[in-house]
């Protein structure tokens, strides 16, 4: 089982990722943060397989860089509404497997992203 955690600030969009995580039994929402900071505060306890972070909206370039340097064993998937080459190179250069955008990317998709990572 991949034991996921979603940085996420946007609630309606959280609800319906719990939704479809929930609906697979391969997967395992662990948590919902809405910053980074409780992201760290979550490893001290709890341990992740993969964490979904729109980078842009909760500090996530500092938790990816933390992550990559103190947990590298745990996989970063960028994910945002920003489809920026700055943003979206920098999230890969600090330690991020993938990097996807909310536009462009399905349910469906997306779940066969973090199993696959």
């Amino acid at each position: 089982m991949v034991k996921i955690v979603l940085i996420e600030k946007n609630i309606i969009l959280s609800h319906h990722l719990k939704e479809a995580f929930d609906q697979d039994q391969k997967l395992h929402l662990v948590s919902i943060c809405t910053e980074g900071n409780e992201l760290m505060k979550l490893l001290i306890t709890q341990p992740v397989d993969v964490v979904l972070i729109d980078y842009l909206q909760t500090n996530g370039f500092v938790v990816t860089h933390e992550l990559n340097k103190n947990y590298p064993h745990i996989k970063v998937i960028g994910f945002s509404e920003y489809e920026s080459d700055a943003y979206n190179n920098r999230i890969i250069e600090l330690g991020a497997s993938k990097n996807l955008s909310k536009y462009q990317t399905s349910l469906a998709q997306l779940v066969k992203i973090i199993k696959s990572v």
